[in-house]
């Protein structure tokens, strides 16, 4: 598929096919900067391909992960349109391909209710789905959320194991106790690492772990 059926494809098209000839597209590869904290530029983008992950550094100088956002997704200082600034930043995880959504063009759109409608539910539903996760990590146990991070990046009875590096930005917990967890799951028959794949074995268990997360993830 070709780059224009591509464009054509994303749920946006419909309030921009019009625009197209005055919308930059931008191609990222993998580890640049999309945006940056210290920028105050307005403009938004949409991701046609690739993934983009938002991180933010803390007072004490802890990065943590805020979001990771795909293709028919808003990207950007999102915070702005509602007065405020997270001083995040935008870093391609993958080689990206976003269209470069200006202010002036932002401002022309948003004056339409069904462009409105569609930005403000793509967009809160992204918040409310960070909201979630970050309070889970505070209402349940770090072995009740790798349970559930492990059924979440599961195909069949492979868990998509990438790293305990990758796990403890994720779920921003330490690589200890990312360590400590997995090494307690292999010792109690749930999972075995063999040949650089890591195999659920006992899915059923791995899902009473995670049941609280699971129910107050609307996925139980």
């Amino acid at each position: 598929m070709g780059e224009k059926e591509n464009i054509e494809t994303l749920e946006i098209y419909e309030f921009i096919k019009d625009y197209l000839p005055l919308i930059p597209i931008l191609r990222l590869k993998k580890g640049q900067f999309l945006f940056r904290a210290d920028y105050k530029d307005p403009t938004l983008f949409y991701i046609v391909s690739g993934t983009i992950k938002v991180e933010t550094v803390s007072r004490n100088g802890k990065k943590m992960l805020v979001d990771i956002a795909g293709r028919d997704e808003f990207m950007g200082a999102i915070s702005m349109i509602h007065g405020a600034n997270f001083q995040c930043s935008g870093i391609a995880s993958t080689s990206v391909t976003v269209l470069v959504l200006k202010k002036s063009l932002m401002d022309e759109l948003i004056e339409t209710d069904e462009f409105s409608v569609f930005f403000y539910q793509k967009t809160s539903k992204r918040v409310y789905g960070m909201y979630k996760k970050i309070l889970a990590r505070s209402l349940f146990s770090l072995k009740e959320i790798v349970a559930y991070y492990i059924l979440e990046n599961s195909t069949g009875d492979i868990f998509n194991y990438v790293s305990k590096y990758d796990m403890c930005e994720k779920l921003g917990a330490s690589r200890r106790g990312i360590y400590n967890i997995l090494h307690q799951f292999e010792e109690e028959g749930l999972i075995e690492k063999k040949d650089d794949v890591c195999w659920i074995l006992d899915k059923g268990q791995i899902k009473r772990e995670a049941k609280q997360v699971l129910d107050f993830m609307g996925e139980g």
